[in-house]
C-alpha cells in the first residue's frame, strides 16, 4: 500500500520485492537463521540478456522465525544500511532502529500496544525528532482504520479496510487528508482461503489493473500475472522454490508488443539463499 508510514518503506521488515512483498503470500519452512536476498539488474548486450547483482539483503532471524537484524550490502558485501528490530515478551515489535555504514542512527520506529493490538507507530528522525505517528484502531479485534499524521498533529492519510464474511480483508480504501479516495483494493479468496486475486484501481489515473495469484498443484504460490483495465496481460511474476519449499527465485517479466510480436521481458530478478 501506498500510504505506509515514511521511514518504514525503507525498512528491513518488508522483505519487499518489485513493490510486492512476496512473504506476504509465501512462508518460511525450516529452521532458517540467516535468508539472503540478492536483487539484480536487468540489461541486454548485443541481444542477449544479462543480469548484474545490484543489491544483497541478509535478514537474521530468531528461533521465532522473526527478523532481529536486516542489512544491505552492495555486491562487493559493503555495508550500505543496517535495521535492529526490538521484540516484546509477546512477539510484538516494539522498536526499528536504522544505522547508515558508518554506524549512525538514520531513523528510529516505536510500536505501542494494548491488548495485545498495536495502536500506534511514532517515526523519530536522526535527532530523535517526532516525524510522524501513525494511530490504528480497530473493530471486534480485527484492524478497521489507520490514520497517518505529521509532527504537527495534521492528519496526513487514512487507510479503512473491509472484511468478508471469512474474516479476511476484502476492501482496503486509502484516503487523503482532505477526504478524497486515492486508492482502492479489493480481494477475492479461494475456497481453501488462499488469494485468489487483487484488484487495484486508482482515483488519480482512473485506471485499475488486476492480480491474479496462481498456484501449483503442491498449493505453492507460482505466478502472480497482472492484466490492466483492458484486461490485456502487462506484467507476470514467476516464483521459483527450493528443495526445502522456500522461496529460491523471483523473476518479473513486462508483457509488451515490440517488433510485431508479443514479448515477455525480464526485468528484474532475485534469488534466495537460506542458512
Amino acid at each position: 500500500m501506498k500510504k505506509i508510514i515514511a521511514f518504514v518503506a525503507v525498512a528491513a521488515m518488508s522483505l519487499s520485492l518489485f513493490a510486492l512483498d512476496i512473504f506476504n503470500y509465501v512462508q518460511i519452512n525450516g529452521n532458517v537463521k540467516t535468508l539472503v536476498q540478492t536483487d539484480y539488474d536487468i540489461g541486454s548486450k548485443f541481444g542477449n540478456l544479462t543480469r548484474t547483482p545490484a543489491i544483497k539483503t541478509v535478514t537474521t532471524l530468531d528461533t521465532a522465525g522473526r527478523a532481529i537484524e536486516v542489512t544491505e550490502l552492495t555486491p562487493r558485501d559493503a555495508i550500505i544500511s543496517k535495521t535492529a528490530n526490538k521484540y516484546d515478551v509477546y512477539g510484538n515489535l516494539t522498536e526499528q532502529i536504522a544505522y547508515d555504514a558508518e554506524s549512525k542512527v538514520l531513523w528510529r520506529n516505536v510500536f505501542t500496544y494494548a491488548n495485545g493490538l498495536k495502536t500506534d507507530v511514532s517515526e523519530y528522525d536522526k535527532n530523535g525528532l517526532l516525524r510522524a505517528k501513525t494511530i490504528f484502531q480497530y473493530t471486534d479485534g480485527k484492524l478497521a482504520d489507520e490514520t497517518g499524521y505529521d509532527s504537527d498533529g495534521a492528519l496526513i492519510w487514512k487507510i479503512v479496510y473491509k472484511y468478508n464474511a471469512a474474516g479476511k480483508t476484502q476492501d482496503v480504501f486509502e484516503y487523503s487528508a482532505d477526504g478524497s479516495l486515492d486508492l482502492q483494493e479489493t480481494y477475492t479468496y479461494f475456497d481453501d482461503g488462499k488469494i485468489e486475486s487483487l484488484t487495484t484501481y486508482d482515483t488519480y489515473t482512473e485506471t485499475s489493473e488486476k492480480k491474479v495469484f496462481r498456484y501449483a498443484s503442491n498449493g505453492t504460490l507460482s505466478e502472480i500475472t497482472t492484466y490492466d483495465n483492458t484486461k490485456q496481460v502487462t506484467n507476470r511474476l514467476i516464483i521459483k522454490y527450493d528443495a526445502g519449499g522456500n522461496v529460491s527465485k523471483v523473476s518479473e517479466y513486462n508483457i509488451a508488443q515490440k517488433f510485431g510480436t508479443t514479448v515477455n521481458e525480464l526485468i528484474s530478478m532475485s534469488e534466495f539463499v537460506y542458512k
